[in-house]
Formats: structure tokens, C-alpha cells, sequence
């Protein structure tokens, strides 16, 4: 039973993923912090260390101008993404509600859930927030239930949908901005920064004979990271070859189209949901030549690192990294 709850959870997810995370979106807004300094206010420290004065006006993903007259202490947030990236900058205990999907850290489970990405709006109105917290990729088809929210006096700033790491850093700044964790959204993005630096550094070693072509399974479908996606981008950044960067976004491929491009390295990310996904692979009777299932090179990553926009991906690349070049990452 077990089993088949977390294949349904998974095809939810799957869902999820192939129309929000695949989507690219120009965020042209600034999200900077306000500069209390020059508006003639000095900038203090409060009892959490967050620093910065409210009342602060933060511009949203959609262009919107939102008014957050006092540090949020009870923040509702709608998806998983920002619900870690609080947790990672230190707001973490203001979060009064989340959505089922949220998993991570360990202590959301603890968290009263509003619903699905179709959040329930009465449920969200009954924490009392001071603050919400939602996201570009499903604004639009919420419009309804974020106006209800308005309306009711509390606001309401959408996040960006960020498909590479330098949107990522936006998302998290903006995130930062809203709920009075400036400093702890800086020293994250440059914690990330100088982690993904050390990263590149040592795939510099890795020449161009070689890079490994790889293909990236992110359902037992055949769905596959194309280009403008964070996967894409990570194995650029380990100088692996992304064998789908031919085609965008989230694309499904046939078994021969999979056979013909012949990857060196199988990347899955479905193995909390599928038993031996790595075995389940071996046996597919067409891909018995293909130079991963010779060579025995099929790893499980865990999904969330490699697809929420938030401040794990990191992590995901030093995984990928470790799995593809174990003589270069590995420990």
C-alpha cells in the first residue's frame, strides 16, 4: 500500500515538475533589499539578527509593489522551495503553514498543511499569517484564492520560478527580503556561490575527451531533463554531456531515441518511489548494448536536490559531480 501511494505521490510530482520547473521565466524586477541607509534610517539588529527596517516595500515576480508594514512572525508558505529556503535562512520557526508536498527540512512535517499547490483558502485565512508566501509558476492559476488572501488584509508576495542557479539567488534574496532574513538570504547565496566555485574548480581537470555523456531519467516514462533546466545546467557545470539538450525543458523520449544516443552514465531520480530502479533498467531487452548498462553505471540521486529551486541544489551537483567523475569528486 505504501508502495502505491508514493508511485501516485511521485506521478503528482512528475506533473508538477514538467509544467513549473520546466517553464523559464525574466525576472527584471529589482529584489534588493531596501537601502534603510540612504531613505535616512540606520539599519539594526533585532533580538533574531535579522537586520533591516520595516515597514518595506518588496517587488514581487508578477511587478507587484507590496507594503510589509512589520517583521512577519506567522508566514504561510505554498511551496516546497520556499519553504526550505526559509528554513536555511533562519525563519524557519515563523512558518505557520505549508503545503503537502513540503518534506524538508524534518520538522515542516510538524507544520499545519494548507492543501495541494490548489491550496485551500479558508485553511490558509484560519492561521492568522502576516504574511504569504507564493510562487510564479502557479500565481496565475490561484489568482482567485491569492485575491481572497489580499483582500483580507495580509500580504501576499509571489516568488519568481527560477530555471537556473542565478534565478535561484533572485528567488532566495526576494524570499529574504519579504520575511526580514536579509542577512542570513546573503550569507546563503554566497555560501552557495563559493560552493559551486570549488565545484567548477575541480572539473576544470576534466578535459574534453573526457567529458561522459549522460541521460538523466526523471520518471520510469522515459521523461528526461532537456536544456533550461537546473539538471542541464549542473552537468555543464561538472562538464558532463547532457545527451537530451537537444530539446527543452522536460521532453519524453522513446526507448530507441534513448538506445541510439548510447549514454556512458544513467542518472535516475525515482528510486524513493521505484525498488532497484538501476535493476529495472538492466532489463529493458533494447538497451543490453547501451554502454551504462554494460558498464554497470546507474545511480539514483535524490529528486528534490536536483530539481527544487531552493538552497539544496547545491548538494545535487556535488552528488552528480560524485557519481559521474568518482575519480575526480569522489572522497
Amino acid at each position: 500500500m505504501l508502495k502505491k501511494w508514493y508511485a501516485i505521490l511521485a506521478a503528482l510530482m512528475l506533473a508538477f515538475v514538467l509544467t513549473a520547473c520546466g517553464e523559464t521565466t525574466d525576472t527584471e524586477e529589482s529584489t534588493e533589499p531596501v537601502d534603510t541607509e540612504e531613505a535616512g534610517e540606520e539599519n539594526v539588529e533585532s533580538e533574531n539578527g535579522e537586520t533591516g527596517e520595516f515597514p518595506r516595500t518588496v517587488t514581487d515576480a508578477l511587478g507587484e509593489e507590496i507594503v510589509i508594514e512589520e517583521k512577519p512572525e506567522r508566514i504561510v508558505s505554498l511551496i516546497p522551495s520556499i519553504t526550505e529556503t526559509l528554513f536555511k535562512i533562519e525563519q524557519g520557526e515563523y512558518v505557520v503553514g505549508r503545503t503537502d508536498w513540503d518534506n524538508y527540512p524534518e520538522e515542516v512535517l510538524d507544520i499545519e498543511s494548507v492543501g495541494d499547490m490548489n491550496f485551500d483558502v479558508e485553511r490558509v485565512l484560519s492561521l492568522s499569517p502576516d504574511l504569504v508566501l507564493s510562487h510564479e509558476s502557479n500565481a496565475h492559476s490561484s489568482t482567485e484564492g491569492l485575491d481572497q488572501i489580499r483582500s483580507a488584509g495580509i500580504p501576499v508576495v509571489v516568488i519568481n520560478d527560477a530555471s537556473s542557479i542565478d534565478a535561484v539567488y533572485e528567488a532566495i534574496t526576494m524570499i529574504g527580503e519579504a520575511s526580514g532574513g536579509d542577512q542570513e538570504a546573503a550569507s546563503t547565496i554566497e555560501e552557495m556561490k563559493e560552493r559551486f566555485a570549488a565545484i567548477e574548480e575541480k572539473a576544470s581537470e576534466i578535459s574534453e575527451e573526457e567529458q561522459v555523456d549522460v541521460w538523466v531519467e526523471v520518471s520510469d516514462e522515459l521523461y528526461t531533463a532537456g536544456s533550461e533546466t537546473f539538471i542541464d545546467e549542473m552537468l555543464t557545470l561538472i562538464r558532463a554531456n547532457n545527451i537530451a539538450d537537444t530539446e527543452q525543458g522536460w521532453p519524453q523520449f522513446t526507448e530507441e531515441e534513448v538506445v541510439t544516443l548510447n549514454p556512458q552514465v544513467i542518472i535516475t531520480t525515482y528510486g524513493y518511489y521505484v525498488e532497484n530502479a538501476d535493476e529495472k533498467i538492466k532489463e529493458r531487452a533494447a538497451w543490453q548494448d547501451v554502454d551504462a548498462v554494460k558498464n554497470e553505471r546507474i545511480y539514483d540521486v535524490q529528486s528534490d536536490e536536483v530539481t527544487r529551486s531552493g538552497p539544496r541544489l547545491v548538494k545535487g551537483v556535488e552528488e552528480l559531480a560524485s557519481v559521474i567523475y568518482p575519480e575526480v569528486f569522489g572522497e
